[in-house]
């Protein structure tokens, strides 16, 4: 183990995507702390880091295997010493995890999420919409399938094409099938029937989502993440757009592009439906801009912070500091969010004050995709060199992650030839 002893705490994450280099960067940043990181199995956006402390631990299929090593690596990071140990989880999966065996791991770390029965009745998609529609916030017509469901009655006041994506991201990760995405576009009854019948064959249990198509490009996609306190009281909001996604099956809706701003619609209903919840903690929200009535429509919450959340921490707002200051307490971070980087609203909201863009793209591979009024606020910013790559960090000197720099850009160039953007 290499954390030093006199690092005053310890960020322990499961995972190992970017979302998980950028929070420990993010500690990194704020504290000088290293985080340890518990993947399947490592990989270039973790590896050689500064930041990271590399505990791989295999399949995370069996729970019980993965909470015994995780009590484990407790003992051993407080075998010199108590300090507070901050458990976090990258995916739903992780964040369910954790919240499933809360009564264990809190023995020996802080879990900075709320109680599983409230991340379900947050996370789970058919229960977002019900609640959605009960507060009168815009969101998607919708329909939920399970095995044996009449798909007339189920899409009788839906028209194609439609939407399909699961209701619990944490159960699909489970689902084996040919051709699986993230979400999927569906354009006709017998596409659908396709997809469905494969679908109850794969061993995914929970609703199957169906809803309307809204049109519109990435430039549409809205996202919002949320600070709420341990009183569960919602006291930030993040709000941005997004330029471009990406558009590889698996990791198809993942934003590679965002240009922060503020919306006072968006982030007064998002909060309204975490307060209704009695939420705790960090919360991200999808949505999408309509044209058609001028609305931004809710998609879906996600319990954690999203993959490409450093858009926050560009403009100014680390959420390292969120989580210190509300679950660690004054001892470790006095700094409050009412700050220069954010602005009050109207209604009593900590917004982001400052415009900036986030991406992980190459900014030439970027510029091909600036033809629309999101990308022209993003050409604006890349000229005036307001622009921040998580994966580009001063500190970070191994010769192996100025490599893997240079790899994923190519693999980005890559990407986007095989899977171009559906619309611009």
């Amino acid at each position: 183990m290499s954390i030093d002893a006199a690092q005053p705490f310890v960020p322990v994450i499961l995972g190992g995507d970017i979302g998980t280099y950028t929070l420990a960067r993010e500690f990194h940043e704020a504290y000088g702390v290293k985080s340890v990181v518990v993947p399947a199995a490592g990989n270039g956006v973790i590896e050689h880091s500064v930041a990271v402390e590399l505990h791989p631990i295999g399949s995370m299929a069996d729970e019980t295997r993965v909470v015994a090593r995780l009590l484990d690596l407790a003992s051993d990071l407080v075998a010199d010493g108590p300090r507070p140990l901050m458990l976090f989880g990258s995916l739903d999966y992780h964040v369910m995890l954790i919240a499933r065996h809360r009564s264990e791991l809190a023995a020996r770390f802080v879990i900075p999420y709320p109680t599983l029965e409230v991340i379900e009745r947050a996370a789970v998609k058919e229960n977002f919409y019900r609640l959605a529609q009960s507060l009168g916030v815009a969101h998607p017509r919708t329909v939920v399938h399970r095995p044996g469901d009449d798909l007339g009655e189920l899409t009788r006041e839906l028209s194609f094409p439609l939407i399909g994506k699961p209701s619990s991201s944490a159960e699909w990760i489970a689902a084996k099938f040919a051709g699986k995405q993230k979400i999927h576009t569906i354009e006709n009854e017998q596409q659908l029937r396709e997809l469905l019948a494969l679908i109850d064959g794969s061993g995914y249990s929970a609703g199957y989502i169906l809803q309307e198509y809204i049109p519109g490009g990435d430039d549409a996609m809205r996202l919002c993440t949320f600070f709420s306190t341990t009183e569960q009281k919602v006291v930030f909001a993040g709000y941005g757009e997004v330029v471009i996604e990406e558009h590889a099956p698996l990791v198809l809706g993942n934003s590679a592009a965002i240009v922060t701003g503020q919306h006072e619609q968006v982030a007064a209903d998002g909060a309204r439906m975490l307060n209704e919840l009695g939420y705790s903690g960090i919360a991200m929200i999808d949505a999408k801009y309509d044209a058609r009535d001028g609305q931004v429509k809710f998609f879906e919450i996600n319990p954690r912070l999203g993959r490409n959340h450093f858009y926050l921490t560009a403009a100014g707002v680390n959420p390292a500091r969120f989580y210190v200051a509300q679950y660690l307490g004054p001892d470790f971070e006095e700094t409050a969010l009412d700050t220069a980087a954010t602005v009050r609203d109207a209604n009593g909201l900590l917004q982001l004050r400052e415009e900036r863009l986030f991406t992980v793209l190459p900014k030439h591979l970027l510029r091909r995709f600036l033809g629309t009024a999101t990308g022209r606020k993003a050409k604006a910013l890349l000229a005036a060199k307001r622009v921040s790559n998580p994966l580009k960090y001063a500190p970070e000197t191994h010769w192996r992650r100025r490599l893997y720099l240079k790899i994923n850009a190519i693999n980005h160039y890559r990407k986007y030839k095989k899977f171009p953007p559906r619309e611009l």
